[in-house]
């Protein structure tokens, strides 16, 4: 029987860490800034990029914390968004849950914007019913916030499945009636899943 599947993104159907270190990297450089290390950049993933950008020392002000997002954004578009991997196995999941006539979808905490960028150049738009993110602008939002949007305009229904790599993830199909399936392939630990 077809079913409602949402899929995050970052850590689930894509590995995006060498495109981020690098965009981090680029941003610190460009702003005479230390760069983060790999183990806290991987911390970062699956959450927002201002609050992340937040912790580097150098960008306790407001506005120069700006002025590194919007540098950010301008590196993850140019060259970031190439940097991705897609995790083994994904792509065959994906056609045959498709071919079932399953409803799926991306439900990401990255930017829409760069979320349907990601799946086009991996050939997987013409999968999914759709493609959700966060705004480009806009502070982080939990998950379970996206999904009570999605749902308010009957997007997504109780009974679906979610699958993630993070506890908010998680949390989330909890909280809008889902069911939830953790893959422990990204950067949420078993713990936190």
């Amino acid at each position: 029987m077809p079913s409602l599947i949402l899929f995050d993104l970052d850590g689930t159907i894509v590995d995006p860490l060498l495109g981020i270190t690098n965009c981090v990297r680029r941003v610190c450089r460009e702003m005479d800034l230390v760069a983060p290390d790999q183990a806290l950049i991987r911390t970062w993933i699956g959450f927002g990029m201002r609050e992340s950008l937040g912790q580097i020392k150098g960008l306790e002000d407001p506005k120069r914390l700006e002025e590194a997002l919007e540098r950010y954004w301008d590196a993850y578009r140019e060259d970031g968004v190439f940097e991705h991997e897609l995790y083994p196995g994904v792509t065959n999941l994906l056609h045959r849950l498709k071919r079932q006539g399953h409803r799926v979808y991306i439900v990401s905490a990255k930017p829409g914007v760069f979320a349907r960028r990601i799946a086009y150049q991996f050939d997987l738009s013409l999968i999914f019913d759709d493609i959700f993110g966060a705004e480009l602008k806009g502070a982080w939002q939990p998950k379970a916030e996206v999904l009570a949007r999605l749902r308010a305009q009957g997007t997504i229904w109780p009974g679906g499945i979610l699958i993630g790599d993070r506890g908010d993830d998680m949390r989330a199909a909890k909280a809008h009636g889902l069911h939830a399936v953790g893959v422990t392939y990204g950067y949420g630990s078993r713990e936190e899943l």
